[in-house]
């Protein structure tokens, strides 16, 4: 949460020439408001869409998909991302998460006002969901160009890798 998912990825996509997904955008297009849907329904509810929507999102061509905080807690979604793709996790400190999010108020697992510790909590809880990437980049103050410049160079990288060992095993 407010590491940029969404900004860096646009900006990868552009990069990589790749159509650009957001899940969370997505799902308020097919369902609504997140916020209402939380309220409304839950979040077991919540999460089972957003299964079915990276289920979706995942189908078809290589693509950018961003996914909220939470997606990856479901080894079943990060099942589904590995399938078709890498799964890259941009890494932010809670004071810097804190700092990006304290004036929002959009943020269901966070309450109507988010704070320092309830982030640290939630992160804290979601660590070791967040350390099955394939590539982390550490975002802090780093602009999003920077980032996704990194993550397309370690793509590109991956991309050439995967095709020399297909080239090999002929």
């Amino acid at each position: 949460m407010g590491a940029g998912k969404t900004t860096t990825g646009r900006k990868l996509a552009r990069l990589l020439r790749l159509p650009f997904v957001d899940a969370d955008a997505e799902i308020q297009r097919m369902y609504g408001s997140i916020v209402e849907i939380f309220a409304r329904d839950g979040e077991a509810k919540f999460r089972q869409i957003e299964s079915n929507v990276i289920g979706q999102v995942c189908m078809g061509g290589p693509k950018v998909v961003a996914v909220g905080g939470g997606a990856v807690m479901s080894e079943e979604n990060r099942a589904m991302l590995r399938r078709t793709g890498w799964i890259v996790h941009l890494q932010i400190s809670p004071e810097a998460a804190y700092a990006r999010v304290a004036h929002r108020r959009h943020r269901p697992m966070l309450g109507e006002k988010p704070d320092l510790d309830a982030i640290r909590a939630l992160l804290a809880s979601r660590l070791p969901a967040y350390q099955d990437n394939d590539f982390s980049v550490a975002v802090g103050t780093r602009n999003s160009n920077t980032v996704a410049a990194w993550i397309a160079r370690w793509y590109r990288g991956k991309l050439r890798q995967e095709g020399k060992q297909r080239a090999d095993a002929r």
